[in-house]
Parts: structure tokens; sequence; C-alpha cells
């Protein structure tokens, strides 16, 4: 079978892309299953909404070459840049929301965009998965612990789970902690999280909290007050790309203290942004995707990937052994499409209403990341156990993360 696409939609940045087993064009346009989503194709941010196409595209080539759901194949009916800009987001959701033919939805990347489209896509109805935003309310408007949305899902780490793990490991080893997070959804509910961990953990502890914008060329001004608070380790919650102009900081200012960070930090950009500065810096990720040897369904979602993008700048630069990343840009679109699949199947339906009773039953689904488990009170999935902590090292010549003792 040829899985083919037809790009009938490019203007104002918007892309929109129709993929599907090759059927006559008649057929197709009336029996396929249609999803749509909003995420950051272009952008300084890109590597999450190229990441989680690719795994869309990867799940929908593995459910349709394998005679589709219901023996009707995926298409991707709508697939539109928003740079990780969130009024961008609200109006591509719309757009969306308009096309009642889509079946199934996907969250943008990031907390910030997917927030600012969260009301609408519960007040809508549908089926949403949500690869990547890790604001807790997003799927419990709550908080922690509160009733979920009734048609979202998450196949994120939560920022409560990761502030959990990393709280841990800070407040058991440092008294003086510097915490810098980026002033996004993710970022100040991150940060709040982890400060409030550690100081469940340690009374004692003395956290210098600072935040800063997303794209910002400078956070001397931030670093200086930690320095002046004589942290003696530093936590950033932020992505790559903003990672390493605060990396740079840092050499600049002579400041040596240990870097941890949370798992957005470890995407693409921070290597490629600071280099070898990047070595030492620890942090968490997904633990099974790039432990080795893999699991049979890891190796088979590796396999398919080297086959289609090869090792690229996703990849890492092990040929053998995938960044952990990939667990976050990647394979959380993956897993979310095929255990979006597995509830139509179960429902024997695309029908909303059923798809979420079916999603609500689903128990013991292996996916790349974790084993996912959802209830009508329990909407994510990554818990502790699924995460563990990394180190940017050299290996071999080659600059990579490894598992870490921290």
């Amino acid at each position: 079978m040829v899985f083919s696409r037809r790009d009938f939609l490019a203007t104002s940045g918007a892309i929109a892309v129709a993929a599907s087993v090759g059927m006559p064009r008649r057929a197709r346009a009336a029996e396929t299953i249609k999803v749509g989503f909003t995420t950051a194709l272009t952008g300084p941010f890109n590597e999450f909404g190229e990441g989680y196409k690719r795994g869309i595209e990867l799940a929908i080539e593995k459910i349709n070459g394998a005679g589709g759901v219901m023996g009707r194949p995926i298409e991707i009916a709508m697939m539109l840049d928003d740079q990780l800009i969130p009024d961008r987001s609200v109006q591509n959701m719309r757009r969306i929301l308009d096309n009642k033919d889509i079946v199934g939805l996907f969250c943008p990347s990031g907390s910030g965009p997917t927030l600012a489209v969260i009301d609408m896509i519960t007040a809508d109805g549908r089926p949403a998965m949500n690869p990547q935003a890790q604001t807790p309310t997003v799927i419990y408007p709550g908080g922690p612990g509160t009733k979920p949305r009734p048609n979202v899902y998450t196949f994120s780490i939560q920022n409560d789970i990761e502030a959990n793990f990393m709280a841990g490991i800070l407040a058991k080893k440092f008294t003086r902690i510097g915490l810098l997070n980026e002033s996004t959804g993710y970022g100040k509910t991150g940060g709040e999280l982890v400060q409030a961990g550690i100081m469940r953990i340690n009374k004692d502890a003395v956290v210098t909290h600072e935040s800063y914008n997303q794209k910002d060329q400078d956070m001397t001004a931030q670093l200086v007050r930690m320095q002046r608070a004589r942290s003696e380790a530093l936590m950033v919650v932020g992505l790559g790309a903003d990672m390493a102009v605060i990396r740079k900081n840092m050499v600049r200012m002579n400041m040596t203290i240990p870097l941890y960070v949370s798992a957005g930090g470890f995407s693409p950009p921070y290597a490629e942004g600071a280099g070898e500065l990047a070595l030492g810096t620890k942090g968490s990720q997904f633990r099974k995707i790039a432990t080795k040897p893999p699991a049979p369904e890891v190796a088979a979602f590796l396999n398919a990937y080297k086959a289609k993008h090869g090792t690229d700048r996703l990849w890492g630069s092990d040929p053998e052994i995938p960044s952990p990343s990939m667990g976050g840009t990647v394979a959380s679109g993956y897993d979310g499409m095929l255990v979006m699949a597995d509830a139509w199947r179960r429902a024997g339906t695309t029908e909303a209403a059923a798809t979420i009773k079916a999603m609500d039953a689903t128990k013991g689904f292996v996916g790349v990341n974790c084993s996912y488990e959802f209830t009508p009170d329990k909407h994510h999935a990554i818990e502790v156990d699924d995460l563990t902590t990394y180190e940017y090292a050299k290996v071999d010549g080659r600059m990579m993360l490894v598992q870490t003792s921290l």
C-alpha cells in the first residue's frame, strides 16, 4: 500500500494535509477517518510540532498498513502551523472545529497554545489527545486530583509529575537552589510546583525564584540575583532554544554551579545552540524510549522512524540509541494516535460519546513511552516511574544524553 499526501491549503503560514492509504479518490473522501491539529511546525520551537506530526504520521502508516480502523484508513484532514503562538492556535483551532468531518483532535504543542484553545475543545466534545502540553490544568481544570475534562487525554509529562521527580532530587542534594522558569503556563506552573516540592521535602531550603520570557536573549539579571543568593544549583523549567541562551550566560558569568533542566530543556536546540557548553547538564526525561535493548513496541517505532527519517536531529547523535527527547517530540504523538485508534476499534464507531467511553476504559495499552491506562477520573498516564535522569556527556567523541545518577 502507498501512503500519499495532498496539500489542500497553504495560506497565512497554515498548512493543511490530507493523508491516507491509496484508495480511489471518491471512496477515500467518503470513507476515511479524519483527524486534525494545530502545532508549531515552524519557528524557534518547531522541533516539538514537527516531532509529534511525524509521530502521528508514523502511527497512521502503521494503522493503515494493517487495514485501518473498521476497514477505514485514517487521514490527516487539517494540519495547521501556529509557531507556538497562542493567538494563532486559537485561529487555527476554530477552523479545525468548523470541519465537522474531523472526528479526532490533537492539542497544540506547548501549554500556552493549548491553554488558549482547551475550553473550545472541551465545549466541542470531540475526543482530543494532548501530546505535549504539561500544565496540569490542561487536563484537570481544578488542579491535580480533581475531575478531568471529559474529552481530553494527555500523553505528556504533567508538570506535577515532573516537579515531584525533580524536587526530590534537588531538595536532598542542595539547601540553596536557584529556580528559573519561562513565563508561559508551562514554565510558571512547573516552577511553582518545583518550589513547592522542594519546600515540602526540605523546609530549610532557600529558593531564589526568577522568570524570563520565551526567546529572551539575555537572562543575566536573573542569574546575578541567584549568585548573590549563593545558590548551589540552578533548575530551569523551559525549552531548548532558551536553555542555550541561559547556559551561555552562565559561562560568561563564570557561574559553575550544577545545572538541571526540565524535559523540555533537553530538546535538540539546546545542544545545537550551546554546543559543548551543554556538557554536564542534568535533568529528567522518558525512561523507556532510550532503554537498551528496546522493548518490541519501541523497536518497531524506532525502526519505522529510521526508515523514514534516518538518524536526524530529532533522533540525536548516537545512530543506535535515540535521544530520550524523542519521547516528548515524536513518541507522544505516535502513542496518542494509536490509543485513539484503539478506542475507535473497541467502540466500533468514531462517534464522540462512544469513543470517550472506550478511552475511559483503556487499560494496559503498551506504548513507546509507557503502558496507558485511563478512567473517567484519570486522564493522564505518565507517572514518576516512567521518568529517569539524564546528563549530557561525551561518548566516543559524540555529545549525547546518557542515563545518570543525580
